[in-house]
């Protein structure tokens, strides 16, 4: 139960344990997970939550244990930098997320800046760490081993995926009118140098204009992101128009990665595909069933695969209540008999072993 505590406060107390919490249960959820009761209880579903992930865990390492396979300081690291990788992303996704309705995404520093994977990790309170960090190397192992990752296998990937595996770089030339962003985009497709273009929207007193290097990503994110179906290197692509601003995309270069150093990447791809997650999934279900769980009944029952959550308490039996209307015994009041537990007679059930109230 302390162990669980401690966990329920680093994820709600915390601001890179509620950013893990976001992560892992979408923003609907309370970030700080207080329950009806009051400051020091937590909502009766997110205990649940993270005591179901905790026994899955702790059986899919009794799995391995079972299986006389051996967690290596090689398989930590490996699973720190995918799992860096994994947050790096899904952080990524949910500013986006945030961006597009206007509102305010849970991953972010105290001075304002958006975690990455590898600063999230470090600035998370050292057990809440070590503990995500030990699940995931026992989550890489089951993956991997579950997973087809032959040569022939991450070749028909590579393949099949050509987008993905090809580095395209762009500079840009951002306005504050459309006008001057079409007049851009006409000058780049007749073949006018892009340094030329650039001083020319920005010798424009009307509007301001600036140019410089956009970055480089995979093809795809490039062709999801800009909605287009191809780019070409030397290739502009219409204006489009972000956060009130018009900007003209030039692709710098196209270049395709090759297998060797796409192997990889290809191998976590492979190994977290929905497929595959859940083989590993259904391995430990199966283990679970033939183990013996015991859950404390205040957190719920254990089904056999999962946690069954109790029925809440009433709110006039919660803490806070109960404090601010119990009347408290007067100094003429009878006191409690240390050896019946009892106001001094028999109980209200009859017998000496009863409580009167």
């Amino acid at each position: 139960m302390a162990s669980l505590n401690t966990q329920l406060a680093n994820l709600t107390t915390t601001r890179p344990g509620q950013c893990l919490l976001s992560l892992n249960a979408g923003q609907a959820l309370d970030l700080s997970g207080v329950g009806a009761g009051g400051s020091g209880t937590y909502q009766l579903s997110l205990a649940a939550a993270v005591l179901d992930n905790r026994v899955y865990n702790l059986l899919a390492g009794q799995y391995l244990v079972g299986h006389a396979v051996r967690i290596t300081n090689q398989d930590r690291a490996l699973a720190e930098s995918t799992f860096a990788s994994i947050l790096g992303g899904e952080i990524s996704a949910q500013a986006q997320q945030a961006a597009a309705v206007s509102g305010t995404a849970a991953c972010v520093q105290a001075d304002g800046s958006p975690y990455t994977g590898a600063s999230l990790l470090a600035a998370l309170p050292a057990g809440l760490r070590d503990d995500e960090l030990a699940n995931q190397a026992i989550e890489q192992y089951l993956l991997a081993k579950t997973a087809s990752l032959t040569p022939t296998a991450l070749l028909a990937y590579y393949l099949a995926n050509p987008q993905q595996f090809v580095t395209v770089c762009a500079s840009a030339v951002e306005t504050t009118d459309k006008a001057t962003a079409d007049t851009a985009y006409k000058s780049l497709k007749s073949g006018t140098p892009l340094a030329q273009v650039a001083t020319a929207a920005a010798a424009n007193p009307a509007v301001q204009a600036r140019s410089g290097q956009a970055g480089c990503a995979t093809e795809a994110r490039v062709l999801q992101q800009l909605q287009v179906p191809s780019v070409t290197a030397g290739q502009p692509i219409p204006p489009i128009q972000s956060n009130g601003v018009w900007i003209v995309y030039t692709v710098t270069s196209r270049t395709p990665v090759p297998l060797t150093q796409a192997a990889l990447t290809i191998r976590q791809i492979l190994t977290r595909t929905t497929a595959n997650q859940r083989k590993v999934t259904a391995t430990v279900l199966g283990f679970a069933r033939t183990s013996s769980v015991e859950v404390n009944p205040q957190y719920g029952s254990w089904t056999g695969t999962r946690i069954a959550t109790p029925t809440p308490p009433q709110s006039r039996y919660l803490l806070p209540f109960y404090v601010t209307t119990v009347t408290l015994p007067s100094a003429n009041a009878p006191a409690l008999s240390p050896a019946t537990g009892t106001t001094g007679g028999t109980g209200t059930t009859g017998g000496t072993g009863t409580t009167a109230g």
